[in-house]
């Protein structure tokens, strides 16, 4: 074998080495929360004002199947059988809007009975769920137990052993798929951890769930035991391993009065448990029983202080076991570094040996004159990652992959996501493109020019169909969703924990979408105009990375034509001027110049939660921040001046990008450069009224 060969072996274990450091010290988290067995727990609304959980489960639907009367019990928030939890209605828009997911949990423990009787009964049931909670009208006229709020989907929290639960899961998913205004429904469970459940292994093994949050608690032979996460993790193994189409939680009680055993303080859980889950691809975060627990302990306020605080504060002596975690990964890293650079300069000094000895010409002596040698040939820079072959996939497998399009992601104007599953278990999110334009070898050409497209900040297109009437496009799943769907903090306090983006982590998601866009327009041998920039197509993936979404999906749903003039579409605020009215002129890499100012301001606005007048979204709140620069970024409180510096860099970024005149706007280059400066280096566009 060449020894140029064993260059990358360890190369390749140095990198795994630092990768799995950083993976292992991921500070980020989302919660699930049971809400609605005591009130001492405080309202729906407030529970989801808090900020710390991204799930409230209101627990339960404690009465169904086999001719019972379904019955609602939310201990003394509200009196179903008088129409009393009706008012809640309110609550769940509350916790929608601020991004919260809502579902109803059915079954529990003690509360009633429950158990299905056949799979006729499951239909029933799941009529009963779709039409009283979800999309349905409700029955014959009835008013609907929790007003007309809709609710995100249900939770299965099934504890007495019973059949019929994967028919159940079967016809709801069915009716998920009937509704028709395209909203997306979750299905979730919350099964005990000994693996497989007896209650819902059948129901699990029909891969429907996106959710599991499954309780590693009150049962010994899988739960922690102090001193001794061994039994736990084995099974969170068979968990991640068992269910590779599912997001799967760590469920724990949120104090030690909550459950038997199993309570895992928050001090250990993110030091010693959660490094050692998060490496599942599947891992998707902690799921806590229950909110009135939490509320008394303030678990999760103190687990999320102390991931948020895991890597922003240095050892000043003693350290935490978080910095201690840290140095444990430089010095590995380092020690890595060094032995890299041993195994180089062996391979050096091996390689010129045989290079002299094979050629018969000893190496030139000290103070010795060489004749001039030709110029060694310049190896072309490799790039930073290598764009993936596309597969072909017939319109059976994509129907396949998606379960009949059976769980929706998302809709736009260029077509519908669906979730989906490739055979060897990834998650892919596969759009199905609706009016596309252009003949089948243009949408192949199209196709092959997004294939070749390869950036961080790039969600990677995998494959597409092109078969009869379907036309899709199959990427690689992005698992924390899009930027629009996060609710930034309304204040900087510590009792509210909106900890996915506080101010570093906004700059961040900001300098990554400069950067493809910049990457885009020109800079990676590319001219790709996106014309669809938002935060709806601003993926976060595992570490919060912001990537790109709809890459040259305008070339291949709006023609040439309506795009050089601006009549591809209606309008929303992210759109330039020129999109919608060729009167401002021709699209342009300008155009996402524009939309990607106005997604900058829209941070900054969303992260504080300021109203200034009537139109908090437009023209007007820009021109507030023009006119109150320094006061608003003096008023963000509890941050560094470095933190601050940040913030002003984004607003006026921000608005320079969305003048109305093209020529007055920044390239993306400019953007990345202004980014990169001090915000006293850059100074605010002139005003024109």
């Amino acid at each position: 074998m060449s020894s140029k060969l064993w260059l990358p072996v360890p190369l390749l274990w140095a990198m795994s080495v630092l990768a799995a450091a950083a993976a292992s010290a991921s500070d980020d988290v989302k919660i699930a929360v049971y809400w609605g067995q005591n009130t001492s727990e405080g309202s729906l609304s407030d529970t989801c004002s808090t900020g710390l959980y991204a799930y409230v489960n209101l627990a339960f639907l404690s009465s169904f199947g086999d001719g019972r009367a379904p019955v609602l019990n939310l201990a003394g928030h509200c009196d179903p059988p008088s129409g009393g939890c009706a008012s809640l209605a309110a609550d769940i828009a509350s916790c929608q809007s601020a991004g919260v997911k809502v579902l109803l949990s059915i079954g529990g423990g003690g509360l009633g009975g429950y158990n299905l009787s056949s799979p006729s009964d499951a239909q029933g049931v799941a009529t009963y769920l779709w039409d009283n909670f979800l999309g349905g009208t409700g029955a014959s006229g009835a008013p609907r137990p929790l007003g007309d709020a809709v609710l995100d989907g249900i939770d299965f929290d099934i504890e007495s052993p019973s059949q019929y639960y994967d028919d159940l899961a079967q016809n709801l998913t069915s009716l998920y798929r009937s509704d028709a205004r395209g909203r997306a429904y979750l299905l979730t469970a919350a099964p005990q951890c000994p693996f497989p459940d007896a209650s819902l292994a059948a129901a699990l093994g029909t891969g429907l769930f996106d959710n599991v949050w499954v309780q590693f608690y009150n049962n010994p032979g899988c739960q922690y035991a102090p001193g001794d996460a061994g039994a736990l993790l084995r099974a969170w193994q068979n968990w991640t391993t068992g269910l590779p189409a599912a997001t799967v939680f760590l469920g724990l009680p949120a104090s030690l009065d909550a459950a038997g055993s199993g309570f895992v303080d928050a001090d250990t859980l993110a030091s010693q448990v959660l490094p050692a889950v998060e490496g599942a691809d599947n891992y998707g975060g902690i799921m806590l029983w229950s909110r009135s627990y939490d509320k008394d302990t303030g678990f999760s306020v103190k687990l999320q202080g102390i991931l948020r605080n895991r890597n922003n504060h240095t050892d000043t002596g003693g350290g935490t076991s978080s910095d201690k975690k840290t140095r444990i990964y430089i010095i590995v890293g380092a020690a890595a570094a060094g032995v890299l650079l041993l195994f180089l300069l062996i391979c050096t000094c091996f390689l010129c040996h045989k290079k002299y000895r094979g050629s018969g010409t000893a190496p030139p002596e000290e103070g010795s004159v060489t004749p001039p040698a030709s110029a060694p040939k310049k190896e072309p820079p490799q790039p930073k990652q290598r764009p993936q072959r596309l597969k072909r996939y017939t319109d059976s497998e994509v129907e396949r992959m998606t379960k009949s399009y059976a769980h929706k992601l998302g809709h736009g104007s260029t077509g519908d996501v669906y979730r989906g599953n490739l055979r060897d278990g990834r998650q892919v999110a596969v759009k199905v493109l609706k009016d596309s334009v252009g003949d089948d070898k243009e949408f192949m050409s199209e196709v092959s020019s997004i294939g070749r497209i390869s950036h961080v900040n790039v969600v990677p297109l995998l494959g597409f169909c092109l078969q009869g009437p379907t036309r899709a496009l199959v990427y690689e799943y992005i698992p924390n969703g899009s930027l629009e769907s996060y609710a930034f903090s309304n204040n900087d306090s510590v009792e509210n924990y909106s900890l996915w983006l506080y101010w570093e982590k906004l700059f961040d998601i900001a300098v990554g979408v400069a950067r493809v866009l910049q990457y885009l327009h020109g800079v990676g041998n590319t001219n790709i105009v996106h014309l669809n920039v938002k935060p709806r197509n601003i993926l976060l993936d595992q570490e919060l990375c912001p990537k790109i979404s709809d890459v040259g999906v305008a070339n291949l749903c709006f023609s040439k034509e309506g795009k050089r003039t601006g009549n591809a579409r209606g309008r929303d605020r992210y759109d330039a001027p020129e999109v919608v009215s060729r009167k401002f002129g021709a699209t342009s890499s300008k155009s996402d110049v524009y939309s990607y100012g106005v997604m900058v301001v829209e941070m900054v606005r969303a992260k504080r939660n300021i109203n200034v007048g009537e139109d908090t979204t437009g023209k007007y709140f820009a021109q507030w921040l023009y006119e109150h620069l320094d006061p608003f970024c003096n008023s963000i409180s509890d941050v560094s001046s470095e933190t601050r510096d940040l913030v002003k860099k984004m607003i006026i970024v921000g608005l320079w990008c969305i003048q109305t005149a093209q020529t007055n706007q920044p390239s993306m280059s400019r953007v990345v450069e202004m980014l990169q400066s001090s915000s006293m280096d850059l100074e605010l566009p002139v005003r024109t009224s």
